[in-house]
């Protein structure tokens, strides 16, 4: 059996190292041209996106400046000119806000009074562009020139912008490399609008070549921007438009012209760097080739090794364990045995799983029993007496803190009876008349007719404050009735104040409720959320949704969310799982021991426990959903295999049918039965899972991963990624990243 085993991994690595060879050797020939097609890609890329980002800010520019308040602001005066300076400016610190716009300010400059107005407020225009916004490019002659220009739009080359203090000793701040983009109306000179574009951010957003030389010419030559500094148009050569890259004196330029602004968009890579990639690439390819060969034969042989030794000694010990051997019908002697072995182990493990059901079901009923409320022994008639007259509840309920159970060595009765010893006590004082009763072994009932605010918010502060001695210990939710009515049913005013208790905030703090939220039950999850929890459950992918309800919580834990809603939330994902499982047609056995503690469930009081609820039934039910994907099904595992090489390219019912020599409509009914997910469904889901992996571990441009995943079309890939994952591809990456680094 060793043998075999070392030849059959041998043969496989010679397939494997003879495939890698051959690649090598058509890669090494083919790379010069790739390098050159990727650098091409890259600067259309960047035009493209240059091109997207001017044509947005000048649609966002225009409708600042034709906005009617602006229109209105050269007529107004007095108090209505400065309301009006308020709104264009709340107007400019909106559009500007934004950061994926990459503007600094929006500067209005008007003729008259020489005034302007932007984020920072209003100020005269010398001041703005000679101590907020000042550059030696631009002094404010330039910028009162520009009412006499006859253009609409004009973008001009980038320049270092700074903020001088008002003090003659203070310092300079540097305000950044923007590039000024001015916007006006040829028949109207009254005033102009001047975008402060962020050059770096623009950079940083939208070039994505490894080399870092880039500039941008305007239509007539001259450089708008340059990572460099701004060049000389006499040191770069001339550009053939009829082609897209051009080798001068050992060096490319890497040329695209926009279609809209006619600007020239130039990355110039030295020859050198690319001759040095390759040299460096065809090393590091000829390493790893040496190096798998190597790693490989050495890891065939000891797993070879590992391997048949614990086959051996499993197949002995099967056949020894009952003293005779056990038959099962399979070609191969050993399987048999573990598959004979494995389903004693199955049917032992559904008696046990069969007794502790019946189990549950005996102390279920005895807690249905236990709820039945303790009856009274004190003077007959008192509550008859009580509720005859004007009356009011107050229900406290006793929670115990993980800490006591871990530092006492005693059940809670005594502690718990020794509370309600000292409120009949205290409760009495104040008002004589009441009567105190303990419910449940973790609630108490305050009755009486003394209807008195000033004396109740009295003894509910003592109350608080001897409670708060053992506040590491237990907490009280106390939930005060309104007044009800004489003859009120007495039942259903002592529901009413219980539903009270569901209404305090998820906490270990004592709290005080005296009314209903009236709110609706609504469910916590988004439609994206909702397909997305379903997408990854019918996969078994445990850390997904696991992530998914953390962030829930989270998100609920900071809106304060109540008892009930956690409950509802709590249930909701219960059933969900339920669903799933029938769907799927697997047994709850493995996930009943779980759902047991669902009666507990009550006594939640904080986030990790809720979290620590949700682990527990994921883990299981992900365990048992995996383990069902897990079994042999030659038309499942033949469409698994496929879509797992194939999610790349065009995959359809048909073309997997055919393969199977079955119709695609059978196909459809067939995988929807075994799985329980639509085949169109689980080829997404795989392709949405590859890309949220190389949105990770890759820095690929998001339209490289969606063709990498499948997708020709951007905006397909981004609608079926939100459907998934709650969010766009681009926020994904970013979210992802930033919880990284803050862990």
């Amino acid at each position: 059996m060793l043998i075999r085993l070392l030849l059959g991994f041998l043969t496989v690595i010679v397939l494997l190292m003879s495939f890698n060879y051959l690649s090598f050797t058509f890669f090494q020939n083919n790379i010069r041209n790739e390098i050159i097609r990727y650098n091409a890609q890259n600067i259309r890329f960047t035009s493209e996106r240059y091109e997207e980002h001017f044509q947005l800010v000048q649609k966002q520019m225009y409708a600042l400046y034709f906005n009617d308040d602006v229109d209105r602001l050269q007529k107004a005066s007095g108090n209505a000119r400065f309301a009006l300076l308020d709104r264009v400016k709340q107007e400019i610190i909106k559009v500007v806000g934004n950061p994926l716009i990459y503007v600094d300010n929006a500067i209005i400059v008007f003729k008259e009074g020489s005034l302007t107005l932007s984020r920072i407020g209003t100020n005269d225009r010398v001041s703005m562009f000679e101590k907020f916004y000042a550059s030696t490019d631009y002094p404010d002659s330039f910028w009162q020139k520009q009412f006499q220009e006859t253009y609409s739009a004009k973008m001009f080359p980038m320049s270092k912008f700074y903020e001088y203090s008002f003090h003659k000793s203070g310092d300079v701040t540097t305000k950044g490399l923007f590039i000024p983009y001015v916007l006006k109306h040829w028949q109207n000179d009254d005033f102009y609008l001047v975008a402060m574009m962020d050059a770096n951010q623009l950079f940083d957003a939208f070039h994505r070549s490894v080399n870092a030389n880039f500039i941008i010419l305007d239509k007539q030559g001259s450089p708008l921007f340059s990572t460099g500094g701004l060049a000389n148009r006499e040191e770069l050569p001339e550009l053939p438009t009829d082609k897209t890259y051009l080798l001068r004196d050992n060096t490319y330029y890497f040329y695209q012209i926009g279609q809209n602004s006619g600007y020239t968009y130039l990355n110039i890579i030295p020859s050198a760097s690319i001759s040095k990639q390759i040299s460096k690439l065809n090393l590091t390819l000829l390493f790893v080739l040496i190096l798998t060969l190597i790693v490989s034969v050495i890891v065939s042989v000891l797993f070879s090794v590992r391997f048949n030794r614990p086959v051996k000694q499993l197949v002995s010990s099967l056949q020894t364990s009952r003293g005779e051997d056990v038959r099962f019908k399979s070609n191969i002697r050993e399987f048999e045995l573990i598959g004979q072995k494995m389903d004693d182990m199955l049917q032992t493990n559904a008696r046990i799983q069969s007794d502790l059901a019946q189990k549950n079901i005996q102390l279920l009923s005895y807690g249905y029993l236990n709820k039945l409320k303790k009856i009274y022994s004190g003077s007959p008639g008192a509550l008859d007496m009580i509720s005859a007259q004007e009356y009011r509840f107050v229900v406290y309920e006793i929670t115990y803190k993980d800490r006591f159970w871990e530092e006492m060595k005693e059940e809670p009765g005594p502690l718990t009876y020794s509370i309600y010893t000292f409120i009949n006590h205290s409760l009495l004082k104040v008002f004589p008349a009441s009567l105190t009763i303990q419910i449940e072994s973790r609630q108490m009932l305050s009755v009486f007719n003394e209807i008195d605010e000033s004396r109740m918010n009295s003894y509910m502060s003592e109350l608080l404050q001897v409670v708060a001695h053992d506040a590491d210990f237990y907490f009280l939710t106390i939930a005060i009735s309104p007044a009800f009515p004489q003859l009120f049913d007495f039942t259903e005013a002592y529901e009413q104040t219980v539903k009270l208790l569901q209404e305090r905030k998820l906490n270990e703090d004592t709290q005080i409720v005296r009314q209903l939220a009236g709110r609706q039950s609504v469910h916590l999850f988004t439609p994206a959320q909702e397909q997305q929890f379903d997408c990854n459950l019918a996969a078994g992918n445990t850390q997904e949704l696991l992530h998914l309800l953390d962030r829930q919580l989270a998100l609920m834990e900071r809106k304060c969310e109540t008892v009930l809603q956690y409950q509802e939330f709590l249930i909701d994902i219960v059933q969900k799982v339920r669903k799933a499982f029938h769907v799927l047609r697997l047994d709850e056995r493995a996930i009943q021991p779980v759902l047991a503690g669902l009666s507990t469930s009550q006594s939640f009081y904080s986030g990790r426990h809720y979290r620590k609820f949700f682990s527990q039934l994921l883990v299981a039910a992900c365990e048992e959903i995996r383990g069902n994907q897990k079994e042999e099904d030659p038309v499942i595992d033949f469409v698994v295999d496929y879509v797992n090489k194939h999610f790349s390219q065009d995959i359809t019912l048909d073309i997997v049918a055919e393969h199977l020599h079955i119709t695609g409509g059978y196909l459809s009914t067939y995988f929807k039965d075994k799985t329980g997910e639509n085949f169109i469904d689980y080829i997404n889901g795989v392709r949405i899972r590859v890309a949220q992996q190389m949105l990770l571990e890759t820095d690929l441009r998001i339209q490289d991963v969606a063709s990498h995943a499948g997708y020709q079309n951007i905006n397909s890939f981004n609608r079926m990624f939100k459907k998934f994952t709650g969010m766009p591809p681009r926020e994904f990456r970013r979210e992802k990243r930033t919880e990284d680094e803050l862990s």
